[in-house]
This record gives C-alpha cells, sequence and structure tokens, in this order.
C-alpha cells in the first residue's frame, strides 16, 4: 500500500471522528481551521486504534503552551503495576508525510519530556496540572514512564542515539517513536490480516525470557512427567491461567508459532461457545495447546503452580485466544463458572535443540497442511521484506493466507513467487530456480525455503539474507 493511499484511509477516519464528536469544544472551536481539527481528531484515532476508547476527553491534555503533552494517562494492569504514558503527535498534511522527522523534532521533544520528569513545567492548562501532579507523586515512588512521539511523517532512525541518551536517565523510563510505517503495518495487521497488533500504551514483557508462574490443576497428581530425551510435562490449566498469560505477553507468545490466531474466525468462535456455555466439555472438545521453555521447576505431588523460564505456545494459538476473549467478555458468574467446570491440556516441553524446536512445530502442526516456507514466516528478513512490501500496492504474502481482505488497488504476492524470481532474474541462477519447481512439483518440497544445513541443496541462505531487498524481489 502506497503510503499516500494509505493516508487517505486515515484522512477519512479522521472526518468520521470529526462528525462523530460535533458537542467537542476544541472541534468546534477549530471549525474553520481544518487542518487543526485534524490534527486533535489524529489524537483520538491513536486513542481508539490502540485500544482506549473510551472518555477520550480525560487522556487528551492538548492546550495553550503544552505543545509536548497530547495525551498524558496512568494505567494499572492485573498485576498492580502502573504506567504513565506521555505523547506527544505531530500531526501532517498529506504533501509532508514522505518526509523525515528530524532529528531536531525527536530531541526538542525529548527535551520537553526531560523537563516534565524534572518537574519544571510551569503555567499548564487545567487538563494536564494534576496529570503532572499525580506524575511527580508516581516518580518519587520509583514508577514507570513511557514516552511516545506520534508523527504522521517518517522515522529513519536518526535520532536513535538521543532517545538512547534519554532512556539511560533511568532504568524506569521508556521512549517509542511511533511513525506512519508503524501505524501502517499496525493497521495492515488488523484490518487486512485480522490479528491484534502490539499496543504501544501497553507495557507488554518477553514471554521468551521472562520467569513465570502458572496456576495448575492439582488434585491426585493430575499431571504426566517425562524425563528423556528432553524434560516434559502435561498438566491442566484454568481458563484463568490461560486470560492472564495472553493479558501479560500479548501475541508474544507467539513468536515461534508458524500461525498467529485470527481476531474473528468460525473456529474460534466455536471455541469460545464451548468455554462458556458448556465448560465442562471443552478439554473433551478440544486438543489443547503445546509450548515449549528454556526451563521448568519440577512439581511436587500437590503443587499448585507451575514455574517457567521462557515460554512459546508452538500449537494451540487460536485456543489461548479464544479462552482470552471468552474470559474477558464473560461476566463474573460465567468467569467462576468456567474456571470451575473447564479445563486446558497444556503440554509444556524443554527446549532441545534448534532442530527438535522446529520439529515438534512441524509435527503438532501437521492437522492441517504446513508447508517450508511456513515455518520460515517469523524470520527477521521475512518480516522485513513484508514491511517494505508495505510501501508499494503489491504485498510480500510471507505465511499462507494470511491477508483475510485486502485493499481493491493491492495484489498479494507470495514469497515463494519472489524467491524463485530473484534466483533466477537477480541472483541469475535460471537453473537452481528451475529445479527447484520441478522438485516442489515432484515431491513437495521448496529448496527455497530449506537450508543447506538439512539438504545439499538448499536455497534459503542464498536467497534470504542482509543483501535481499523487497525492491530488487519485485523488479525481479
Amino acid at each position: 500500500m502506497i503510503t499516500a493511499d494509505f493516508y487517505d484511509i486515515i484522512d477519512k477516519e479522521l472526518h468520521i471522528i470529526i462528525d462523530k464528536y460535533p458537542q467537542d469544544s476544541i472541534l468546534k472551536n477549530q471549525i474553520n481551521a481544518p487542518n487543526n481539527q485534524k490534527a486533535y481528531a489524529f489524537l483520538i484515532w491513536f486513542l481508539n486504534f490502540y485500544g482506549r476508547t473510551a472518555n477520550y476527553q480525560d487522556f487528551i491534555t492538548e492546550g495553550s503552551d503544552d505543545g509536548s503533552c497530547d495525551i498524558v494517562f496512568d494505567k494499572s494492569d492485573e498485576y498492580g503495576k502502573t504506567v504513565f504514558y506521555i505523547i506527544q503527535s505531530k500531526w501532517n498534511t498529506k504533501v509532508n508525510i514522505l518526509k523525515s522527522t528530524s532529528q531536531g523534532e525527536i530531541a526538542k521533544a525529548l527535551s520537553n519530556f526531560q523537563t516534565i520528569l524534572q518537574g519544571e513545567r510551569k503555567n499548564v492548562n487545567h487538563k494536564l496540572a494534576p496529570k503532572l501532579v499525580a506524575l511527580d507523586k508516581h516518580l518519587k515512588g520509583n514508577g514507570e514512564v513511557k514516552f511516545i512521539f506520534l508523527s504522521l511523517a517518517q522515522y529513519n532512525g536518526e535520532a536513535d542515539d538521543n532517545i538512547k541518551a534519554f532512556i539511560n536517565y533511568d532504568d524506569k523510563i521508556k521512549c517509542e517513536v511511533i511513525d506512519i510505517n508503524r501505524i501502517k503495518s499496525d493497521y495492515i495487521d488488523r484490518k487486512y490480516k485480522q490479528i491484534t497488533p502490539d499496543s504501544p500504551l501497553k507495557n507488554y514483557e518477553n514471554p521468551e525470557e521472562a520467569p513465570i508462574t502458572l496456576a495448575i490443576v492439582q488434585e491426585n497428581k493430575n499431571f504426566i512427567k517425562i524425563e528423556r530425551p528432553f524434560k516434559a510435562y502435561t498438566v491442566l490449566l484454568k481458563p484463568k491461567s490461560l486470560y492472564e498469560l495472553f493479558e501479560r505477553y500479548g501475541f508474544g507468545l507467539f513468536y515461534k508459532n508458524v500461525r498467529n490466531p485470527l481476531l474473528e474466525s468460525k473456529f474460534n468462535r466455536d471455541i469460545e461457545q464451548t468455554a462458556l456455555q458448556d465448560p465442562a466439555y471443552f478439554w473433551y472438545y478440544n486438543n489443547g495447546i503445546t509450548a515449549i521453555t528454556k526451563d521448568f521447576d519440577d512439581l511436587g505431588n500437590k503443587a499448585q503452580q507451575l514455574s517457567v523460564t521462557g515460554l512459546q505456545i508452538i500449537n494451540g494459538a487460536q485456543t489461548v485466544y479464544a479462552i482470552y476473549r471468552a474470559y474477558k467478555n464473560a461476566s463474573v458468574a460465567e468467569q467462576k463458572q468456567m474456571d470451575r467446570d473447564a479445563l486446558i491440556s497444556l503440554r509444556l516441553l524443554q527446549t532441545g535443540s534448534q532442530s527438535f524446536n522446529l520439529n515438534v512445530t512441524r509435527y503438532t502442526n501437521s492437522q492441517n497442511p504446513i508447508t517450508e516456507r511456513d515455518f520460515c514466516a517469523n524470520d527477521d528478513v521475512q518480516v522485513r521484506l513484508q514491511n517494505e512490501s508495505y510501501k508499494t500496492k503489491v504485498w510480500y504474502e510471507k505465511r499462507r493466507g494470511e491477508f483475510r481482505d485486502i485493499p481493491a488497488e493491492v495484489k498479494t504476492v507470495s514469497n515463494s513467487e519472489f524467491a524463485n524470481a530473484y534466483l533466477a532474474y537477480h541472483l541469475k541462477d535460471p537453473i537452481s530456480a528451475t529445479s527447484n519447481l520441478e522438485q516442489k512439483q515432484e515431491t513437495g518440497k521448496n529448496l527455497c525455503f530449506i537450508s543447506y544445513k538439512e539438504h545439499p541443496n538448499g536455497l534459503y541462505e542464498k536467497i534470504f539474507n542482509d543483501n535481499t531487498s523487497f525492491k530488487d524481489m519485485l523488479c525481479s
């Protein structure tokens, strides 16, 4: 999607917001200044898109002399951890969206943020003043603060050193730049892939490294333990355990999965319906989930918790997300019934070698056809090439069927097609490209997505490396 086309989409949504809130005093006062209206509507759009939908007036602190504080709010998670979010927004007209946000602009914002941290902001408006008082108290209590520079221009990394110096001021300080390319990528995830992007307004942790404690169902030793060749447990979980797990780590739980859960699907709705209406039958109807971990503590016969180091769910993403949705939307009485009656199986495997992890992912997903390219979909180079493709009207499909919907002017092309064309034309190796097509037809194996370490004729590293660009693939 060309950036200018994406801007038009956002522009239409801003007009909808302006029409939706005709009584908003700021929008009314700016009725003769449409660009000012859109700048304010963009703040509302940002809050709506990333999950803060109610009472936006309580969060937006925009006012005279408050250019560094467009949005301020605090949020506590279920574990009692409170984070203050402070957002400065830079809205742009269409003619400026391809310009890069300058190092000076971000440095100025960081300077303003620093002034806020030091409690030196004076003469602020009535909305911002109490927020800064609460923030000061939060900081004195060693609380965490996240600063966001939001821009409808492009960010090229010029100010990375400035940001690094700023966050080194205190380990409780975080800072992130959200530019038009990040917004476009998140919008494509939500709208066209129908998956939920990670929100900058939520304090996600990395589940691959974190110590995690899972509450398990333990009555008369309700677990199976395997000792060799790699340790493994099969345990039972309650819906609340999965809900809390996803609430804390989000889609980071599925980095090693070959599929992301869908936002909407009949399969998910069936899982949700069973969990809500027939929770006692859930274990019988559902295969459960499979996860890998770096290490876990041994379970005693009466243990109520299982402590693990790092966690990745490699099969059962739909189950996790459906349970999360069902539990989140359930009443208190329904949640109690779900936790009383529903059981979910968890197979937890200690990670072995990289090939072992890949094979576990491959075989536990074998109930549906999985190809070699599916197992490469989460590689950094695949993610990068797809993000580069979003600047064009030809989107790079790194996982089969991942785009549930696409704009009328956009065409999707699989990374398999790109790989063969790139191999033949850019790398000037049509013999290998032709041989691979013949091999794929005869055996079903696509050598473009198989490493030379696994197959003597594997081509993956030859095609996909740091020198591979989407531009060259598209030319091919």
